[in-house]
């Protein structure tokens, strides 16, 4: 039988009553709420001090990390957008005329490599087909009529001349039917055709995403025209611009980060893979792509956001830091949980600098030295939140 564990949560108290132990000042400084006190309810204020016992503490696998006095690395911040590598992207068009029978896949559809996405029929690869079967059945009766030929030579009953224009009437044959399979080859199709020799097979040559698709079953489609296009999202760039005073100090391999617009609170590893040989002559900028080491599904293609890379060899000024996993929001502000030598969490309010390599500075709200939980955050907020609606109820 399991056997609950209790969980007991300390909870600010008004201002006027910590006064009178002296812990007025510590306490007040937790207080998250931002209305003045006399209009506060205290069913809305949230708890300072979250007190676990040691079974809590392991199932939810808090961990605790010291804040330390650090130099950060200097850092340039650049803002682009997510672009495909040209290496990972495919347009599938197709190879002759004809009429879309069949849309195998839609946008946003996984396929591998090989996938059959679109049947297209067309009346030019059926014509094509016939003129090559016409053309493989006068290579073979060509060749055939040059070797009963050469026997007769050998058998010195036919003339040299003969033979030899009949091999090359042979030869010409064979070359006429190789150029129209090189031509059906290249439509995507097979030299043999199955019940209906228009039929065209139009596969994804990559594995990937469908990005977009651009036709639908019955449009007619002239040779080259775009079906749809499919991108590798786990082989993306972010690609940045570079302005001339910050080039000196930017170099392809630098170690880097990227936070899109639409995910502010995730990190990207990514690091400088290219910077372009030439200046645009609009903008006065060179363009940086970065090489992101992440698939996750929520990289999207046309993501703006903002690359913060570090210049080796420069450092700025030293700050208290913690890991970057301390920080979350409780009430609309930035805070952090600080083990007091009690072994209960305290909720501290922060004011966070400059995030790089994992780390985060912290203007204000810690002391270097004081323990703050690393991991486990989400586990210890959630037990702040739900007793603040268990006093609401």
């Amino acid at each position: 039988m399991k056997h609950a564990t209790l969980i007991v949560l300390t909870l600010v108290v008004p201002d006027i009553c910590c006064a009178r132990d002296g812990r007025g000042s510590k306490e007040a400084a937790a207080d998250f709420s931002t209305r003045p006190q006399e209009q506060q309810s205290p069913k809305q204020e949230a708890p300072s001090v979250v007190k676990v016992s040691a079974d809590v503490s392991r199932d939810a696998r808090i961990a605790t990390a010291r804040a330390e006095v650090r130099r950060l690395a200097a850092t340039v911040d650049l803002t682009g957008q997510i672009v495909p590598d040209p290496d990972g992207i495919a347009v599938l068009s197709a190879r002759a005329s004809g009429r879309v029978l069949k849309v195998l896949a839609r946008e946003g559809d996984e396929v591998r490599a090989g996938r059959v996405v679109a049947l297209i029929s067309s009346p030019e690869l059926a014509r094509l087909r016939a003129e090559y079967e016409a053309q493989a059945a006068k290579a073979a009766a060509a060749r055939q009529n040059a070797k009963r030929l050469q026997a007769l030579i050998e058998q010195r009953l036919g003339a040299e001349q003969d033979a030899l224009s009949a091999a090359a009437e042979a030869t010409a044959a064979e070359a006429a039917r190789d150029a129209a399979a090189r031509t059906i080859r290249s439509m995507g199709a097979p030299l043999k055709a199955g019940e209906d020799a228009s039929l065209i097979l139009v596969a994804s040559p990559i594995a990937g995403q469908i990005i977009q698709r651009t036709v639908f079953p019955g449009q007619m489609v002239a040779a080259e025209s775009a079906l749809a296009t499919v991108a590798d999202l786990s082989r993306v760039w972010f690609q940045a611009r570079l302005f001339e005073n910050d080039l000196a100090r930017v170099r392809e391999g630098a170690i880097a980060e990227v936070r899109l617009n639409g995910y502010p609170d995730m990190a990207l590893p990514a690091r400088v893979a290219r910077i372009s040989a030439q200046v645009d002559p609009q903008t006065r900028a060179l363009t940086v792509r970065l090489a992101i080491r992440d698939d996750s599904p929520r990289i999207r293609l046309g993501l703006y956001g903002t690359a913060r890379i570090e210049v080796a060899g420069e450092q700025d000024e030293p700050h208290i830091v913690v890991p970057a996993s301390a920080l979350t929001d409780i009430e609309q502000r930035k805070a952090v949980f600080v083990r007091r030598p009690d072994g209960d969490f305290e909720i501290r309010a922060v004011t966070p600098g400059k995030e790089s390599g994992g780390v985060v500075e912290l203007l204000a709200g810690v002391q270097p030295g004081e323990e703050v939980v690393v991991s486990g955050v989400h586990n210890l907020k959630s037990i702040v939140l739900k007793s603040t609606l268990d006093k609401e109820e």
